[in-house]
């Protein structure tokens, strides 16, 4: 049986990365929440921030610290490490790291066989019934209809496509039995017509944009664009918290984000 948390202490991975810094922030003003640690790289100096207050930013898990819950959004290179905190922890993990190797997503299985770990390439609210929708209008609309996705993120972005856009693409794969090794292609150029079943996935890199997602399913006449706009990464944050909430006190085992907000 599931254990109840009431107040989630959290400790956080790349806690002085965008996503990271912005998890301690909003998690100091959710009163569900007790975030307790921020983990940099090795070599940053533990302190507690410009006034000696918040939680504890060390290089290294410091003795004495307990939390229930690792939120992660450190670089791929940091999968082995957040994994074998989780384990030694016993932490819930929630990891939003995109761009990773069949190897490091396999770290995510090995640790769902001690702790409850929650990976997401998108933790915003409206991307996931971006992906409900998807996989709808895919179904309702069969053959006939050429899928294509664009999405854009800010200049800084290491991996392209997103994670965000993969997932989206294998939606449509399963709702239209498409396979996505043979028939998803990444960006299209010179005398390449389209195949058929092809779904062609594009990426920009521009500015500060927080993310960007459209998928559109064109026919002959018309066509059909289901889009996602973020504003701000607090988006993707405020799921990723309260993804951290409901996964605390879970079994063991692997769970998605729909789990979390209840999408079928």
């Amino acid at each position: 049986m599931a254990e109840v948390v009431s107040t989630v202490r959290m400790a956080v991975l790349g806690a002085r990365g965008r996503m990271g810094a912005r998890c301690l922030a909003l998690g100091a003003e959710d009163p569900g929440l007790d975030p307790v640690l921020g983990l940099v790289r090795p070599g940053g100096a533990a302190d507690r921030g410009a006034d000696g207050s918040g939680p504890l930013l060390a290089s290294a898990w410091p003795d004495g610290v307990a939390a229930d819950v690792l939120v992660d959004f450190a670089q791929p290179d940091a999968m082995a490490q957040a994994c074998g905190l989780a384990r030694e922890h016993g932490l819930a993990w929630v990891c939003g790291t995109t761009g990773l190797s069949d190897a490091q997503r396999g770290l995510l299985d090995e640790a769902a066989a001690d702790v409850p770990v929650l990976w997401a390439s998108n933790f915003s609210a409206v991307v996931q019934v971006l992906f409900a929708l998807a996989e709808q209008a895919t179904r309702l609309l069969g053959d006939g209809y050429d899928p294509e996705i664009v999405e854009a993120h800010h200049r800084f972005k290491r991996d392209a496509p997103s994670g965000t856009a993969l997932e989206l693409a294998r939606r449509v794969c399963a709702a239209s039995g498409r396979d996505f090794d043979r028939d998803v292609q990444v960006d299209r150029q010179g005398d390449d017509l389209r195949k058929p079943g092809q779904l062609t996935i594009q990426s920009q890199r521009f500015g500060d944009t927080p993310g960007e997602h459209t998928l559109t399913l064109g026919g002959v006449g018309e066509r059909l664009e289901v889009r996602h706009q973020a504003t701000s990464r607090d988006s993707y944050v405020v799921g990723a918290l309260r993804a951290a909430k409901w996964l605390a006190g879970k079994p063991a085992g692997r769970y998605e984000m729909a789990q979390v907000l209840g999408i079928d």
